[in-house]
């Protein structure tokens, strides 16, 4: 795939500096395509408590088109941010063709690549030659979004798609009844960034170094619907000796997200967002890493990009027993409970340096190089197959 231009219709904000899977995939497409980056339009109505988020982005709708590079746009859009109407959808739909349209470059065919089911009406506005839907969450299972209304916006986009991408072996299983061109492609890591965790000459975050080890880590957005608060509230009362960091922000997609009792403990830290090139250096600091999560719908198709990220780094990790993670039990501690959860944290101390190489032989296998070498591959052959049923 070169010369291709590419709209991304993302499920986050550009910003570099805390990099999602939408913002890698644009980032290494733009090396030899043209890519329009689309700033998520939002699943919800904002909360008033939500002012800096509503003025942040007013900011970069004010901005106009970023030129991020050579080959790589960033469109923040103005849309209403009502959700639920179909008549304010309609509008929000035209209002995003014609902003789309302007920051296209000229006669352009673009492929279409959604990673929100709630645009699906922008689908056969742009005379595209593909649609692939990247799927790499449960979309209508996150908080406070009109949900059967999201669910009927996926089943039209899944019907409409040339391709389906899915990040996790349960959503793979979901979508594929209703796109046999459904694929799964599990979330992958910058590998070789997050390697350099293992380098000796890296120092440790000023921040970090007062903090008495063991310290058990987390790296990510700090939300209820997806965390385990309370269970990471026990865990923590439980183990006094040991320090937690959390690093990342908190509420963000749940508004209601509630860290006090978190914050009341001596040994728990929060220290809010951190500059993704700066990560490696606090994972560096970690004895052991953390995914805390719930076992709900949301979390069912959850293949967490950090899981791959805390092996490349060699670290052990200690991880609720989620779905789209079993595949991978022997490289991680399976917990269900508080109690497992603590228990597992003084055994993962108690590593070789066997377990720490497997884990990042693992990571590489799932790193940001092979996914975009099969994702080429993959979309060549589409564009291929479409150009010779059209002769």
């Amino acid at each position: 795939m070169k010369d291709e231009t590419i709209l991304i219709l993302a499920n986050a904000e550009w910003d570099w500096h805390n990099r999602v899977n939408c913002h890698h995939l644009a980032a290494r497409l733009a090396r030899e395509n043209r890519v329009l980056f689309v700033d998520t339009i939002g699943g919800r109505t904002p909360a008033p408590r939500e002012f800096k988020k509503i003025a942040r982005r007013l900011r970069r709708i004010a901005g106009g088109v970023r030129q991020i590079d050579d080959h790589l746009m960033v469109l923040a859009p103005f849309v209403i941010p009502v959700y639920g109407r179909e008549a304010i959808r309609r509008l929000n739909t035209a209002l995003l063709v014609m902003q789309i349209r302007r920051a296209l470059p000229k006669n352009a065919k673009p492929i279409l690549w959604f990673f929100l089911p709630a645009l699906v009406g922008l689908v056969g506005r742009f005379d595209e030659k593909l649609v692939i839907y990247h799927c790499i969450d449960e979309h209508a299972a996150n908080p406070n979004v009109p949900a059967q209304q999201v669910r009927a916006w996926e089943r039209q986009l899944l019907a409409q798609a040339d391709a389906v991408f899915a990040s996790s072996s349960t959503l793979y299983e979901d979508k594929r009844a209703f796109n046999a061109h459904t694929l799964y492609l599990p979330n992958v890591a910058d590998a070789e960034f997050f390697a350099s965790t293992r380098d000796a000459a890296l120092p440790m975050p000023e921040d970090l170094k007062d903090v008495p080890h063991p310290i058990a880590g987390f790296v990510g957005n700090i939300s209820a619907y997806k965390m385990n608060l309370e269970m990471l509230y026990v865990v923590a009362q439980s183990k006094p000796d040991w320090s937690f960091v959390l690093i990342g922000p908190i509420g963000r997609g749940d508004p209601s997200t509630d860290v006090s009792q978190l914050r009341s403990l001596p040994n728990v830290r929060l220290l809010g967002e951190r500059a993704y090139s700066e990560l490696p250096r606090y994972i560096k600091a970690f004895d052991v890493c953390l995914i805390p999560f719930n076992q709900n719908e949301s979390t069912r198709g959850t293949l967490p990009m950090k899981f791959f990220e805390y092996l490349a780094a060699g670290k052990p990790v200690v991880a609720t027993d989620l779905p789209a993670l079993r595949e991978f039990r022997e490289f991680f501690y399976v917990t269900h409970t508080a109690e497992e959860f603590a228990a597992a944290l003084p055994a993962a101390l108690t590593e070789d340096a066997a377990c720490a190489a497997g884990r990042v032989a693992l990571a590489q296998k799932y790193s940001w190089d092979a996914r975009m070498a099969e994702i080429d591959q993959i979309v060549s052959g589409l564009l291929a197959r479409k150009q010779r049923a059209e002769r």
